[in-house]
């Protein structure tokens, strides 16, 4: 036998503020010591990708985006410093945002940063389309050794705050 025990609600006095987030993959590089090898073994010294941003092919991200904010984490298992520079573009080839450098020291296997994207701020990062990774290898007086590998791990998540 239950009893239960009810009252009129009133659901026009609660105050319900709804924020979704979804988080979800950016971009992730994996480049070992031969990648910043040419043919003939010499340094190559910055490494390029461009990959397709379709986060706001979604028009409800795109239309309700407040914040986007990143988290970086690298593992740079070479002897070597490197400098990572990333830009987000337009159809057009336009940047619609460049995310402040950050430099990884030689050896550090537990990198990580956080930038955020306000829109308020950054209309114009709403028309990106691409985003631009290009890694800078520090200079050396040790030339790399194709014979020995090492690791570059470059990945990346975003976090999206929606307001409806």
């Amino acid at each position: 036998f239950f009893v239960s025990c009810t009252d009129n609600l009133n659901f026009d006095n609660i105050n319900l503020d709804i924020e979704p987030v979804v988080t979800l993959p950016i971009i992730s590089l994996d480049l070992i010591q031969t990648d910043f090898l040419d043919e003939n073994n010499q340094e190559i010294t910055v490494l390029s990708d461009i990959t397709a941003f379709r986060i706001f092919d979604n028009t409800i991200i795109k239309d309700n985006l407040l914040e986007l904010i990143i988290d970086f984490e690298i593992e740079n298992g070479f002897d070597r410093s490197f400098l990572v520079n990333v830009v987000f573009i337009d159809a057009d080839g336009n940047i619609t945002y460049n995310v402040d450098d950050f430099l990884i020291n030689a050896g550090n296997l537990n990198y990580s940063t956080t930038r955020s994207i306000v829109m308020e701020s950054s209309p114009e990062f709403l028309n990106s389309t691409k985003i631009r990774v290009d890694v800078f290898l520090s200079p050396s007086s040790t030339i790399l050794n194709p014979d020995i590998e090492k690791t570059f791990k470059f990945r990346s998540s975003g976090t999206c705050y929606l307001e409806y």
